[in-house]
C-alpha cells in the first residue's frame, strides 16, 4: 500500500521535472557538488547569492545520495537534464520515506486500517506529493519534522530533540514553533524532564550549529550561519513582505483547502471518533496561528502540518469503513459514500492542478526547444542570452546541455543593446511579435519557436470536462541572422566594388579627353635622304 507513495511522486516529477526560481539555489548547488566539486570559483551561487544566503548542507547529501547513480550516467553520457531528474527523484524518495516512517507510528497507535487510509487519503491530494521531489528548504526540512513527529508519538525524546535542533537551526527556523510546542507539552505532562531537555537540546543545538556554519562558510567564502540571516531577514527585519503580503486567517481559508482538498472537511468527524487525534493536531493548528502572523505567506511554509491533518481523515475513513459491512442505516451509507467519494474529488482536483502546473514551466520548455533545434550544432561556438522570465520558469545548469555554449543570464539589460546583440541566440520574455522587448530584433534575428505558458482556468459547462487550461504565449526563442548578414555583406562589397570600379573608368575616360583637347597633333617632317 505504501508503495503508492512513490508511485504518485514520480507521476509528478514526470509531469513536471522543471524547477522555478524558488527551488533555484538548492538545484543549481545540487549541480555545482556534482560537475564542478572542489572547483567553488565557477559556482551558480557567487554570481547569483540571491536575497539570503542558504545552506549547502541539504544539496550535498542529495548529492551523495545520488553520486553513485551520476557516476554511471557519466559514463555513458547520458545529457545534464537525466541527472537533474535523478536527484530530484533521489529527494522524493527520502521525503516519501519519511513519512512511511510516521505512517509506521500511526500504525503502532492507531492500527493499521488508519494506517492506509492514511496512505490513501495523502497519495490523493496534489500539493504534498507536487512537492515532495521539488528542491525547497521547506521539503529538505520536511524528513525531519517526520521524524521528530514520529520520535514524539513513540516518546522517543533523544530523536525528537535532534531532529528538531537540524530542522529548525539548518533548514527553517521557524519551525522552533511547531516543535517547540510538542517540546512544551511534553515538558507539561512531565513526559520530559528540562534538565534532560538542557542536557540534550545544548549538545544538539552546539553541534548542529557548528556543522552548519563550518560546511557553509567554506562553500560561502566567509564567516556565516545561513538560517540565522534568513531568520533575522524575514523575522526581525520583516523584508519577507516585499515578495507580498496576505490576510492574517489567509492560511486556513486558502492554503490548508488547498492543500487537503476535500479531505478537510472529515477532519472534525475524526477528532470527534477519536479523541488521541486532537494531540496531534492542536500544536499544528496552534503552529498555523502563531505563523500568520507573519504578512508573506505561501502554502509550501506550512507543509509539515498536512501529514498530521491526514491522520484525523484516515480515523473518520477507517471508522466508516469497518462498518461497510453491517451499515445501520441510511446516515451510514452516506457516510460510506461521502469516505470514498472525497478520494475521488481529491484526485480530480489533483489532475486539474497537475495539468495547470504542467503548462507553468516556459523557461524549461524553452531550453528543451532550443537544444532540440541545434542538436546537431552542439560542438559550435554558440552563445545564449536567457531572459528573467524563463530563468526563474524553469532553465537551470542542469539544462544546458552543450559544453561548447556559452549562456548567460544576466540581468536588467535593454532590449536591442549591444551585450544582448552579440549572443547567437536569446530566449525573449514577450506575449507579440509587437511587443517593445521584440521589436529591436525585428531585421536581425529570426524566430526559431514560441513558448506558451498557463494563463487561466476556463469553464464551459457544454462540454466534457468542462474546465479547460488557457496558455498564452510567454517566450521567444531567436536566432541571430548570421548567414543573411554575411550574404549581405557580400552583396554590399560586391556592390561597392563595382562602384568603385565603374568610377575609376569614368575618371580614365575623362583624363583621356581632356588631354586630347590640350594636347595639339605633332606634324613630323621627314627629309628624303640625299642619294649617296
Amino acid at each position: 500500500m505504501d508503495k503508492i507513495l512513490y508511485i504518485v511522486s514520480a507521476v509528478h516529477l514526470t509531469l513536471c521535472p522543471f524547477t522555478k526560481v524558488e527551488e533555484s539555489f538548492n538545484i543549481q548547488a545540487i549541480h555545482d557538488i556534482l560537475y564542478l566539486r572542489g572547483n567553488l570559483s565557477q559556482y551558480d551561487h557567487l554570481e547569483f547569492p540571491g536575497v539570503v544566503p542558504r545552506t549547502f548542507i541539504g544539496p550535498l547529501v542529495i548529492s551523495m545520495l545520488s553520486f553513485p547513480i551520476f557516476m554511471i550516467l557519466q559514463f555513458y553520457a547520458y545529457n545534464k537534464f537525466i541527472s537533474q531528474l535523478l536527484v530530484r527523484a533521489v529527494l522524493g524518495v527520502v521525503v516519501i520515506t519519511s513519512i512511511r516512517y510516521f505512517q509506521k507510528s500511526i500504525t503502532k497507535i492507531f492500527g493499521k486500517g488508519v494506517a492506509d487510509w492514511f496512505i490513501v487519503v495523502t497519495a490523493s491530494q496534489y500539493h504534498l506529493m507536487f512537492y515532495s521531489s521539488r528542491p525547497l528548504p521547506n521539503i529538505f526540512a520536511f524528513p525531519l519534522v517526520m521524524v521528530a513527529l514520529s520520535s514524539w508519538i513513540r516518546g522517543k525524546h533523544v530523536a525528537l530533540i535532534w531532529s528538531s535542533a537540524a530542522a529548525v537551526l539548518v533548514f527553517r527556523s521557524e519551525l522552533v514553533i511547531y516543535l517547540g510546542i510538542i517540546i512544551l507539552i511534553e515538558l507539561f505532562y512531565g513526559r520530559l524532564k528540562i534538565l534532560r531537555l538542557l542536557k540534550i537540546g545544548c549538545l544538539s543545538a552546539l553541534a548542529v550549529l557548528i556543522l552548519t556554519v563550518v560546511i557553509d562558510s567554506v562553500f560561502w567564502g566567509h564567516l556565516l550561519w545561513p538560517e540565522g540571516e534568513v531568520l533575522w531577514f524575514n523575522a526581525i527585519l520583516n523584508k519577507s513582505s516585499q515578495w507580498g503580503t496576505s490576510p492574517f486567517l489567509w492560511y486556513f481559508y486558502s492554503a490548508i483547502p488547498r492543500g487537503l482538498g476535500f479531505s478537510i472537511f472529515l477532519i472534525p468527524f475524526g477528532m470527534v471518533y477519536d479523541v488521541r487525534v486532537i494531540r496531534l493536531v492542536i500544536p499544528a493548528v496552534i503552529f498555523v496561528l502563531i505563523y500568520s502572523i507573519l504578512p508573506h505567506k505561501e502554502l509550501r511554509f506550512i507543509i509539515y502540518v498536512f501529514p498530521v491533518l491526514n491522520v484525523s481523515t484516515a480515523v473518520y475513513c477507517n471508522r466508516i469503513w469497518q462498518t461497510k459491512l453491517n451499515p445501520k442505516g441510511l446516515a451510514n451509507l452516506i457516510s460510506l459514500a461521502f469516505c470514498a467519494g472525497h478520494i475521488v474529488g481529491n484526485i480530480i482536483l489533483t489532475i486539474l492542478l497537475a495539468s495547470a502546473a504542467k503548462q507553468n514551466y516556459p523557461g524549461g520548455n524553452a531550453m528543451t526547444l532550443l537544444h532540440l533545434y541545434e542538436h546537431n550544432n552542439f560542438q559550435t561556438n554558440y552563445s545564449v542570452h536567457i531572459g528573467n522570465l524563463a530563468a526563474q520558469t524553469g532553465v537551470t545548469r542542469f539544462t544546458q546541455l552543450s559544453d561548447h555554449w556559452i549562456y548567460k543570464k544576466t540581468e536588467n539589460l535593454q532590449p536591442g543593446c549591444d551585450e544582448l546583440m552579440s549572443y547567437t541566440h536569446l530566449v525573449v520574455g514577450a506575449s507579440s511579435r509587437d511587443n517593445n522587448e521584440m521589436l529591436p530584433y525585428r531585421h536581425t534575428h529570426s524566430v526559431i519557436s514560441t513558448v506558451t505558458g498557463f494563463s487561466h482556468v476556463s469553464f464551459n459547462y457544454n462540454m466534457f470536462p468542462p474546465v479547460k487550461i488557457k496558455t498564452k504565449t510567454q517566450l521567444f526563442i531567436l536566432k541571430k541572422n548570421l548567414v543573411k548578414s554575411g550574404v549581405k555583406s557580400s552583396i554590399k562589397k560586391i556592390v561597392e566594388d563595382y562602384k568603385n570600379e565603374l568610377e575609376s573608368e569614368e575618371k580614365i575616360d575623362l583624363n583621356l579627353n581632356l588631354l586630347e583637347k590640350k594636347t595639339k597633333p605633332i606634324k613630323v617632317k621627314v627629309k628624303k635622304p640625299k642619294d649617296l
